[in-house]
């Protein structure tokens, strides 16, 4: 994952749902999934190791978001119960089991993600944090996004 792509999940997570949240998940468990096969391919297994570590960690995460009580959520959480074995497999075997093949089935489950995601009407999850408009000043070939703000007072825990 590169750096770019970690400050926009950031950004993204400031200002996400509950429901935001879990497509968060799903697209940075495909990135650390191609992260892990590009590093196997390269020959890299000390990088190999890591993305499938984190792999396993983001995607024990998108499963805990799961219902189980819900039978819908039991389905989905059965198909994301294989993609976790085959990642323990992948870390055991010490080469990609079936990954690209699990990419793809979170790319199956993420149409309906994203219905949900338009039905949440909640709102952030984060409370305290600033806003971000997005448009308000203009660089050159780059949309830069302004933060309203900024009084940290306000911010993290109160006793």
């Amino acid at each position: 994952m590169t750096k770019e792509q970690i400050k926009e999940f950031t950004l993204k997570t400031s200002q996400a749902n509950h429901s935001g949240l879990i497509l968060i998940l799903v697209d940075i468990d495909k990135i650390y999934m191609q992260d892990a096969i590009d590093a196997y391919e390269a020959d890299d297994k000390v990088n190999y190791a890591k993305y499938v570590n984190l792999a396993k960690r983001a995607h024990n995460e998108l499963m805990s978001t799961m219902n189980p009580a819900d039978p819908m959520g039991k389905k989905v959480l059965n198909v994301l119960r294989y993609i976790y074995a085959r990642l323990v497999a992948s870390q055991v075997k010490g080469k990609p089991q079936d990954i690209d093949r699990c990419i793809a089935m979170l790319e199956t489950l993420e149409p309906g993600f994203e219905k949900l995601h338009e039905l949440d009407t909640e709102g952030p999850v984060m409370q305290n944090t600033h806003r971000v408009y997005a448009g308000l000043t203009y660089g050159k070939g780059v949309l830069n996004e302004s933060i309203e703000g900024t009084d940290y007072t306000r911010r993290g825990f109160k006793v």
